[in-house]
């Protein structure tokens, strides 16, 4: 049940993510059935599980010499992949600009994090 709800909050905060950067003209929200936003966060969990450790680790030393601001730019270019795979695997969630790229997985990050934070635990359950 959890994991359900975790799915369903990626997904809401995916969208709002997107909705948000459509109102700055970064992005544009896909005419799709809204289904396809929790297949979009299945996407983005592999590109994150898979892809991104392989992009850190080749980025390494780029990301010490700058200070971590390479990191912005890998989950950026990860969450501009999302998108990318979408329509790829014929699934057209959103599209993003290279701007909202960056806005967009700093936002999702943030977004995600509030919402889960606001998520109770089973283990904390016992202790309320």
């Amino acid at each position: 049940m959890q994991l359900l709800l975790r799915w369903a909050i990626s997904a809401g905060g995916l969208y709002a993510t997107v909705w948000i950067l459509q109102q700055f003209g970064l992005a544009k929200a896909g005419e799709g059935p809204w289904y396809n936003w929790f297949v979009a966060v299945i996407i983005m969990a592999l590109v994150n599980a898979l892809i991104r450790p392989i992009a850190r680790l080749l980025t390494a030393p780029l990301n010490c010499l700058t200070f971590g601001l390479m990191g912005l730019v890998v989950n950026a270019i990860m969450f501009w992949l999302v998108p990318v795979l979408c329509e790829a695997a014929g699934i057209p969630v959103f599209e993003v600009t290279a701007l909202g790229a960056l806005v967009g997985s700093v936002l999702v990050s943030f977004l995600g994090a509030i919402l889960n934070h606001l998520l109770i635990r089973e283990d904390d359950k016992d202790h309320r």
